[in-house]
């Protein structure tokens, strides 16, 4: 939407677009506010271009945010595993995927059935256990961060994150799977996540960020 304000008494409260261009002073609205020049300069101009650029990223990171939402949860997030074996964390974040209703103790037993075929850490710094069966209820990931790191298999992990899948996701999911993989790949990119994410939402606003790139 665009639109034309020439009043000098303007509601600012009631503009509700995501860039505002103003030639007067405007009070504080955040950063969606760029004040420009009666005559348009080369230095308003890319002002304009770097607030709009802002916003759009912005917007491109709540997407994403929302996206990542639907499968992680703050419920099934430990901010510290506890060294063990690899049936011992996959009983403790099983266990959370459990209290929530998603998968049931077969589930997990399958998970650990799954781990003693062949290990899955899929990096030097991931873990994704998981089951055979799509029998979850919906698609969640418990996340364990361990630092130092774990032994999984043959490896040392840093972040384990037990996948309960539902075949109903099984499409939509795949893509985040896959960003998943290719950021934990990527070692600052884990030393960055595992040194930020103290806490749920500190966890997903690093993970986001680091997808984004």
């Amino acid at each position: 939407m665009v639109g034309l304000e020439s009043r000098l008494d303007l509601d600012w409260d009631a503009i509700d677009t995501d860039l505002i261009l103003t030639t007067i002073d405007a009070p504080s609205l955040g950063e969606r506010v760029v004040r420009i020049q009666p005559f348009l300069t080369d230095a308003d101009v890319e002002r304009v271009q770097a607030a709009a650029s802002r916003i759009r990223r912005s917007r491109r990171l709540a997407r994403l945010r929302r996206e990542l939402e639907r499968y992680f949860d703050r419920a099934a997030f430990v901010p510290q595993l506890a060294e063990g074996s690899e049936e011992d964390v996959i009983r403790t974040l099983g266990g959370m995927l459990v209290a929530q209703g998603v998968i049931d103790d077969d589930y997990v037993q399958r998970t650990i059935e799954r781990e003693r075929l062949s290990s899955t850490a899929f990096t030097d710094a991931l873990a994704v256990p998981h089951a055979l069966g799509m029998t979850a209820t919906r698609t969640v990931i418990a996340v364990g961060i361990a630092v130092p790191s774990i032994a999984w298999g043959d490896t040392r992990v840093q972040v384990v994150a037990m996948v309960a899948f539902s075949e109903a996701d099984r499409e939509a999911f795949q893509t985040v799977f896959e960003q998943l993989v290719e950021v934990f790949s990527e070692n600052d990119s884990v030393q960055r996540m595992v040194r930020r994410g103290a806490d749920f939402s500190s966890f997903l606003d690093e993970l986001v960020a680091v997808i984004d790139g």
